[in-house]
């Protein structure tokens, strides 16, 4: 049975992940920093601060006591507070890059101990010039941050697969905090699911674009 691991599972899409690899018949280790929020259907449910590196080496461990190795891990964390550059907050700031792009960092090391060698690890990132705004000017550096990141990493571990997905905007919570309406075009998080889960199921690697 194929497992995965998925951080951030009780957001938009991270619930529609833990969701759809159960309709598959996968086993699903979930993480969010919420564990109440997660799908009851997923294997197992452990809470994690993305801010925190030693809740994701607790989560990590508690899921390597129950593993026999991970095909799949995604990060689907993230946040958002919306505010002009020279009035944000210093919390504010590390909050969002630290749910974004530095959770990311921390997660990539204790997944990797996780993953089988033809493993897939999958980041959420966006498009760019979509989020030169005001107000996003946080959000806009961690996920440009990514980017590189994932190229990286994918450099120095060629034995398993990468993936960064930009998916545009998806109709999930993260626009209450958004300081601009939704577009009419956005996807649902069960739209993303699928077109994630093909790219993966197809051997994909490098960069998705939804």
């Amino acid at each position: 049975m194929p497992e995965a691991l998925i951080w951030g599972a009780s957001g938009g899409i991270g619930r529609a992940l833990v969701t759809r690899l159960k309709e598959k018949g996968w086993r699903v280790f979930a993480v969010a920093r919420n564990s109440n929020n997660i799908p009851d259907v997923a294997d197992m449910s452990v809470e994690f601060n993305a801010h925190d590196r030693n809740s994701i080496d607790n989560a990590a461990l508690a899921v390597a006591q129950e593993s026999d190795g991970i095909d799949l891990v995604v990060y689907a964390a993230g946040g958002l507070e919306a505010d002009r550059l020279h009035q944000l907050a210093q919390e504010a700031w590390s909050q969002v890059i630290d749910s974004n792009l530095t959770g990311a960092f921390f997660i990539t090391a204790p997944s990797l101990n996780l993953m089988k060698e033809e493993g897939h690890m999958i980041f959420f990132g966006a498009y760019g010039d979509h989020l030169i705004l005001p107000k996003m000017g946080a959000y806009a550096v961690a996920k440009a941050g990514l980017e590189p990141f994932v190229k990286i990493l994918a450099k120095e571990n060629r034995k398993n697969r990468f993936t960064l997905i930009r998916p545009g905007a998806v109709d999930t919570p993260f626009w209450e905090k958004a300081p601009f309406k939704l577009p009419t075009n956005a996807k649902t998080p069960d739209e993303v699911v699928t077109s994630l889960l093909k790219h993966h199921e197809e051997g994909g690697s490098g960069e998705l674009d939804l």
